[in-house]
C-alpha cells in the first residue's frame, strides 16, 4: 500500500525549508551589519612556513564596547563551517586547524593573525570570529588560503636597457612569512651593485625586492641573468628556490660596420657588395660613392648590386645607421678591370 502526503503535510515540509533559508540569510546579514571584516581576498604560502594574514575589521556601535574587555579572536575554516558549535566538531577536526595567532590589537579593529607550521591540508577559506563575555560573531567575507610545497616565481621588471644609460633591473618575490623572509639576489651581478628591499603592499601583505643598479653596454647584449629567491626552508636537506631567467637586450648605435667583398672586380661582372654591421635596434644602411671628389648616394639598403662598368670605379663607403646613432665603414676601394679571360 503507498503511502502519500497529504497536501497540508507537504505544506508544512516546504514551509519548514523555506524557514530555514531565510534563518540562514538572515544570519548571515546579522553577523554582516555586527562585523564587517577587509582581509585580501587571496593568500599563499609555502608547506612549513607561516603566513602572515593582515585584517581589520569594523563593529557596529552597539557592540563596541566589547573592545574594551580584552575580547579574542580565532579564524573558523570553511570546509568545518558546518560542524562549529555541534557535537558533530571533535579533537580531530581540530587538529585540521592551523597554529593561530591574532598579532592585532583587537581594541584598535585589528586582526592580523598569524598562522604557522602550515601544510597543504590547510588550503582552505577562513573567517574572522572574535568573542567575548556573552557575545561572539564571525565575519562573512573569506580569505582563500593556498598553501603549495613549491615557492613563488619572482616577478622581474626590465626598464628598456641602453647602453651607457644607468638603469635598476628589479626582482620581486612575495614574503607570506615576514619572520622567515626570503633571500633575492642575481647572478651575475653585471658588475653592479644589488640592494634588497622589504616592501608593504597596499593591501597589508609583504614583498622582498632585489635591485641590480648597473650601467648597460654591447658586451651585456643577450647575456642571461639570472634571479634567484631563497627561503630558509629545506626540502630533502636542500634549500628551497625559485628562480627566473631573463635575457638582456641592449640597445646600442652601430658598431664595426665593414663591406664585404670577395675577389677582383672585372669588366661584366655581377657584383654584390654587402654592408655588415653591429646595432639594436637593427641599423638602416645607406651607399656612398666618391668619385672625383664628388660623393654619391647610391641606395638604401644592406645589399648593392651592379653588373662592373668602367664608370663603377671609385671609393664605396656604407653608412649604418639607427635611433641612437651612425657610423660610416672605411671606404672600399673598387677599380673595374678589363675583360676577364675566360
Amino acid at each position: 500500500m503507498k503511502n502519500y502526503l497529504s497536501s497540508s503535510q507537504m505544506t508544512l515540509r516546504m514551509f519548514a525549508a523555506d524557514l530555514l533559508v531565510l534563518s540562514s540569510i538572515l544570519s548571515a546579514a546579522w553577523c554582516l551589519s555586527v562585523l564587517n571584516v577587509s582581509v585580501p581576498k587571496t593568500l599563499n604560502s609555502t608547506s612549513g612556513s607561516c603566513l602572515l594574514i593582515p585584517c581589520l575589521f569594523n563593529i557596529s556601535k552597539e557592540k563596541e564596547n566589547i573592545l574594551d574587555s580584552s575580547p579574542g579572536g580565532t579564524w573558523r575554516r570553511g570546509s568545518l563551517w558546518s560542524l562549529y558549535d555541534t557535537d558533530g566538531f571533535t579533537i580531530a577536526h581540530r587538529q585540521k586547524e592551523p597554529v593561530m595567532e591574532v598579532v592585532g590589537d583587537l581594541r584598535q579593529k585589528n586582526c592580523t593573525s598569524v598562522m604557522r607550521n602550515l601544510t597543504s591540508l590547510h588550503s582552505d577559506r577562513y573567517y574572522f570570529r572574535i568573542q567575548a563575555v556573552n557575545f561572539s560573531v564571525t565575519g562573512t567575507t573569506a580569505v582563500h588560503i593556498n598553501v603549495s610545497e613549491s615557492v613563488a616565481e619572482p616577478n622581474v621588471t626590465v626598464p628598456v636597457l641602453r647602453e651607457g644609460e644607468e638603469v635598476n633591473l628589479t626582482c620581486t618575490v612575495p614574503a607570506p612569512c615576514p619572520s622567515h623572509p626570503p633571500n633575492v639576489t642575481w647572478a651575475p651581478a653585471l658588475g653592479g651593485d644589488v640592494t634588497q628591499r622589504t616592501h608593504l603592499n597596499a593591501d597589508g601583505t609583504q614583498s622582498v625586492s632585489a635591485i641590480l643598479n648597473f650601467v648597460p653596454s654591447v658586451h651585456h647584449h643577450e647575456l642571461k641573468v639570472n634571479c634567484v629567491s631563497v627561503l630558509p626552508l629545506h626540502r630533502e636537506n636542500r634549500p628551497l628556490l625559485s628562480h627566473k631567467v631573463v635575457i638582456l637586450n641592449v640597445e646600442y648605435p652601430p658598431k664595426e660596420t665593414w663591406i664585404s667583398l670577395t675577389g677582383l672586380v672585372w669588366l661584366g661582372d655581377n657584383v654584390t657588395l654587402t654592408c655588415q654591421s653591429k646595432a639594436n635596434p637593427p641599423a638602416v644602411h645607406r651607399w656612398f660613392m666618391k668619385r672625383a671628389g664628388v660623393e654619391e648616394e647610391l641606395s638604401i639598403s644592406r645589399v648593392l648590386s651592379f653588373t662592373a662598368a668602367h664608370e663603377n670605379t671609385g671609393e664605396y663607403i656604407c653608412e649604418a645607421q639607427n635611433l641612437y646613432g651612425a657610423m660610416n665603414s672605411t671606404n672600399l676601394q673598387i677599380t673595374v678591370l678589363g675583360v676577364k679571360n675566360r
